[in-house]
This record gives C-alpha cells, sequence and structure tokens, in this order.
C-alpha cells in the first residue's frame, strides 16, 4: 500500500464524518431539511472522492470530471452551509424579537395586572375600613341601645307573643316589681297579671300591630302581691325570629291615688262648705226654738199644754247635736286642746261602750306600753272612738268581736311622700278593728263622704264616719282603712304627738 494510496483513502473517508454531525446539528437546530442535503452532499463527496482515488483505468470516469464534480460541490457546500448559517440566524433573531414582544407583552400584562391588583387592594382596604367603622358604629349603636335600654328608669322588656315567656328585661323591671333575673325570667308576661284580667289580656295579645300603642291602663302584681296600675305602651317587633312585643311600663298608682284624693278633698270641700252654711244657720233657729219651747215651759202650768213644748224642745236638743256633728264635719267643732293619753281614754270608755255594743260583740283591748301624749279635745276624741265602735258594731249583725289599740309610729319623709295628708314625725295611732263583713272597693271610695251610708235610707244619717273625717283633720291628723270583704276592717287614726 504505497503513500497516495492512503491520501485519497483519508481524504475521502474524512467528509464521511462530516454528514452525521451535520444530521446531528440540524436535528437540534430545528432545519432537518437542510440536514438530510448536507448529509447526501457530503455522501456524495465522499464517495467522489474515494472514486477518484481508486479510479482504474477501465472506468469511464475521468480524472477530470471527478475534480470538475469536487469543485462543483465544495462551492456548492458552502453555499448550502452559509444558507443553513443564515436560516438559522434568521430564526433565532426572530426568535429574539418574538421574545422580547412576548417580554414586553408580558410586562404590560403584569404592569396591567399588578395596577389591577393595587386598585383592587385599595379597593380593598377601602371596604375594609368602611366595614370597621360600620362594626364600630354597630358596636357603638348595640352599647347605646343597652344602656338606654338597660338603663332606662322606666320598667321596659320584651316577650314572646307564641309562649309569652320574656326575652329582654331591664334594670328597673327587676327593681319595680321586686323579682332577682332569675325568678323574672322563670316568669312569663302573664304572671304579671290578676286572674280577672287574664282574658284581656290575651284578647290584646292577638291584636298586633307593627306601630307604637298605647295600650290605656293595665293592674300589675309585684312580687309581694301588690297591685300597681301601669300606663302601657307597646311596639311589636320581630325579636330573634319570632314575634315579640316591647313593653313599657308607668307606674300611675301614685298619680290615681293622688288624683282620687284631690277629687275627694274637692267633693269634701264642696260638700263641707255646704253643711258648715247650712249648720251654722240651722243653728240659730234651732238655737230660737229651743230657748222659746223652755221659756213657755216655764210660763205654762198646764201640763197638757207643757208636755208638746217638751218634745219641741227635745227635739230642738237633737237637732243641735246634729248641727254639731255638721260643724265638725267642716273642721270648725270649738276646741279645747289639752295634753291626752289615749289609753287612758280607751280605758275610761269601756264599759261605756259595752253598754252600746250589747252581748253579741266582745270588745277587746290592746294598747301600747309608753305611748306618748297628744294634744286633743277630750270630748272630740271620744266622739271619734264612739263613732268608729258604732261603724264597726253595724258591721256585724251576727255578732263578733271588736279590738281598740294604741301604738307609737314614727313616719320618715318617703313614708309621708306617698299620701298627702302625712308629716313626718313622731305619731300615736289608735285602732279599731272588727271581724264583721268589711268592704268592697267602691263602698271605700265612698267611705268618709258626708250623707252616704250602706243602711238604707231612714236608718242612718251618714255623717259618723264623715264626722271622724273632719274631727281627726282638726287634730292635724289623718285616718287610714284596711278592709276587705269578707274579712273585716281596720280603722287606724294617727294623732301628733305632743313632744313631736
Amino acid at each position: 500500500m504505497n503513500y497516495s494510496f492512503v491520501h485519497s483513502l483519508a481524504l475521502s473517508l474524512l467528509p464521511c464524518l462530516i454528514p452525521p454531525y451535520a444530521f446531528r446539528l440540524s436535528r437540534i437546530f430545528g432545519t432537518r431539511r437542510v440536514g438530510w442535503v448536507l448529509f447526501a452532499v457530503f455522501t456524495l463527496l465522499a464517495a467522489l472522492q474515494l472514486l477518484r482515488s481508486w479510479q482504474p483505468q477501465h472506468m469511464w470516469l475521468s480524472p477530470r470530471l471527478t475534480l470538475d464534480l469536487l469543485n462543483f460541490l465544495i462551492p456548492m457546500l458552502l453555499l448550502i452551509g452559509m444558507v443553513h448559517i443564515e436560516t438559522f440566524f434568521k430564526e433565532r433573531l426572530r426568535l429574539e424579537e418574538a421574545e422580547k414582544k412576548l417580554r414586553a407583552n408580558l410586562e404590560l400584562q403584569v404592569q396591567e395586572r399588578t395596577a389591577e391588583l393595587d386598585q383592587a387592594n385599595d379597593d380593598l382596604q377601602h371596604e375594609i375600613a368602611l366595614r370597621m367603622q360600620g362594626e364600630a358604629e354597630l358596636l357603638k349603636s348595640k352599647e347605646q341601645y343597652r344602656f338606654l335600654f338597660e338603663e332606662n328608669p322606666q320598667p321596659m322588656w320584651i316577650f314572646d307573643l307564641n309562649s309569652f315567656q320574656f326575652l329582654a328585661f331591664n334594670r328597673a323591671t327587676l327593681r319595680h316589681y321586686g323579682f332577682t333575673g332569675e325568678e323574672f325570667r322563670a316568669l312569663t308576661a302573664k304572671d304579671l297579671y290578676p286572674a280577672e284580667d287574664l282574658e284581656a289580656f290575651l284578647v290584646d295579645c292577638a291584636k298586633t300591630k307593627l306601630e307604637v300603642q298605647r295600650r290605656e291602663t293595665w293592674r300589675h302584681c309585684k312580687k309581694d302581691g301588690t297591685l300597681i296600675d301601669v300606663e302601657l305602651t307597646t311596639q311589636d317587633m320581630i325579636y330573634t325570629g319570632c314575634p315579640a312585643r316591647l313593653m313599657l311600663a308607668n307606674d300611675v298608682t301614685a298619680q290615681r291615688l293622688l288624683q282620687k284624693q284631690l277629687l275627694q278633698a274637692q267633693k269634701m270641700e264642696v260638700t263641707t262648705q255646704m253643711a258648715g252654711g247650712v249648720a251654722d244657720n240651722f243653728n240659730k233657729l234651732i238655737n230660737v226654738i229651743e230657748g222659746d219651747a223652755t221659756e213657755l215651759i216655764e210660763k205654762f202650768q198646764d201640763h197638757g199644754a207643757v208636755d208638746p213644748l217638751k218634745r219641741i224642745a227635745a227635739n230642738a236638743g237633737s237637732a243641735a247635736a246634729l248641727t254639731r256633728q255638721l260643724l265638725a264635719l267642716v273642721r270648725r267643732h270649738p276646741m279645747r286642746p289639752q295634753p291626752l293619753d289615749l289609753n287612758k281614754l280607751i280605758e275610761n270608755q269601756t264599759r261605756t261602750l259595752d253598754r252600746l255594743l250589747g252581748d253579741r260583740i266582745t270588745l277587746e283591748t290592746n294598747c301600747g306600753p309608753t305611748l306618748p301624749s297628744i294634744m286633743a279635745d277630750t270630748v272630740l276624741v271620744e266622739q271619734i272612738l264612739r263613732n268608729l265602735v258604732l261603724n264597726a258594731r253595724d258591721a256585724m249583725p251576727q255578732g263578733g268581736s271588736i279590738t281598740l289599740g294604741t301604738t307609737a309610729v314614727r313616719v320618715d319623709e318617703e313614708h309621708a311622700r306617698r299620701n298627702g295628708e302625712r308629716r313626718p314625725g313622731t305619731y300615736a295611732c289608735l285602732t279599731v278593728s272588727d271581724t264583721g263583713s268589711g268592704m268592697s272597693a267602691e263602698v271605700q271610695g265612698h267611705l268618709f263622704e258626708p250623707f252616704f251610708t250602706t243602711k238604707g235610707a231612714g236608718k242612718a244619717a251618714g255623717l259618723g264616719l264623715a264626722t271622724v273625717h273632719g274631727l281627726v283633720k282638726q287634730h292635724s291628723g289623718w285616718v287610714e282603712v284596711s278592709t276587705q270583704a269578707g274579712a273585716g276592717s281596720r280603722f287606724a287614726v294617727f294623732f301628733p304627738c305632743a313632744t313631736s
């Protein structure tokens, strides 16, 4: 093997290494068609180079032709390579340009999206601020509502219109009605009404209206059983998902009592003024008739003429006693006040009162020790005691017992404010209690009115208790009555003490 052959063989095999590498590059960079062309050209070039080195004498290919082919293929190969490189770089430049546009678009989109997110974040922060402000205002409103409801001086509560259970109530309700929170929560709205008013309350609950309404005046029961008069203002609502009613109660018991006392005082004032005027004029006429009758009795010796005159004088004396009662009624009875011990007065009057009561009624005494003296007219106080005992006797036609009692009472400012007639100080209290039939509320309303009687026309003048009231007022005292139909009565007369 000579050197030229080896040289030719190496030159022919070297181009054969290029096509696989070119094909590999074409696959990597994506120009597969150019790779196949390179592969074919370099393969042909290697074959021609090999043929040129081995060509025998009998082959038809001349060395000149082979050289020409090589000279043609080499520029073609370089041209194709340059086209491939140009194509590759153009594609790369296109990709880079596309990448730049893509990045620019992406940055623009990111900026737009960032701006939208910033705006959304600002809106969200504003919404959060508004909600926090709203929650703060709502919390403040709740606190104000709770304060207005809880600390309202008027009793307020909310109850379920179906079950009548209390859903909410304020401190004034517990304070006014005397219950604890647990006790009031265990009650229902029906428990505040007396049994006789319960049906009317249930009918009223069926009349639901959404506007604020004044439900007039109702009676309510406190924990200690006391009945009070309340004006109710109501508002129907939906509370905790169920129909409910808000109640605002205004206790008008004291107001109605004062109105009643004022009306009674006005009636008494009119009556006493009229009775006083009649008593004065009538007393003058009676005194003249009694005096003339007495003078005629002394002059006449004929018994037939004297007896009518005596009857005239006796009737005139009775009429004079009636005028004295009227004067006591109008608090114009002549008084001689002096220190008086009520215990001794009761002791001295016991026998006289026993004779007035008869055998069917027993008289008992329960006098308190160390009773302070009062400044009073003994005769008028005896008349007060006698009228009260006779009134108690008339309330027990079938018999019973009467108890006379005395005790010292201290009236403070708060106790005095509950009754316009009371004043602070120390008082001696005279009580007359009976086991009779008692009095209804209607009778109690007219108890001290002049000429009012339950005994029927012609049986009583109706001046006994009215006289008692007038004489007690003349002594700067007052009378309290506690009674119930079928359970007896108790009259308490309060006299100011001489040392108060």
